[in-house]
């Protein structure tokens, strides 16, 4: 997929596949596309050029909303943790807001976090 803001280019003829279950981190520095590579997954950017595609389906006409049905959404960077809260119910609250999960699995996926990046 390729797209431009006038004369900078923020994705030029990019590719790449996600499979259920992979875990992926987009690095770069400040202005290089991160945002609007999410903006571009997420139906909140058209691209100019290519297209999304989902579970094998071209997504790439499929508004926001859509998208968020079939489970595609994003979030925005709040960088601050929520105040009075411990480490673990911060985890939690993406568990759940973020994840989808209720009671004892979002407990479970939130101390699974939690385990797998050291913070325990």
């Amino acid at each position: 997929m390729t797209k431009r803001f006038g004369r900078v280019v923020i994705a030029d003829d990019l590719s790449f596949s996600v499979n259920a279950g992979d875990t992926v981190g987009i690095v770069g520095p400040n202005g290089a596309g991160k945002t609007s590579l999410f903006g571009l997954i997420s139906g909140d950017l058209s691209p100019d050029a290519g297209h999304v595609k989902f579970a094998g389906r071209d997504i790439t006409r499929l508004d926001s909303a859509g998208r968020c049905r079939l489970g595609i959404g994003r979030t925005y960077q709040v960088p601050r943790p929520f105040a009075g809260m411990t480490v673990f119910e911060n985890v939690l609250v993406a568990a759940q807001q973020g994840g989808g999960l209720r009671r004892k699995a979002s407990y479970g996926a939130a101390a699974d976090a939690l385990e797998r990046t050291g913070i325990a």
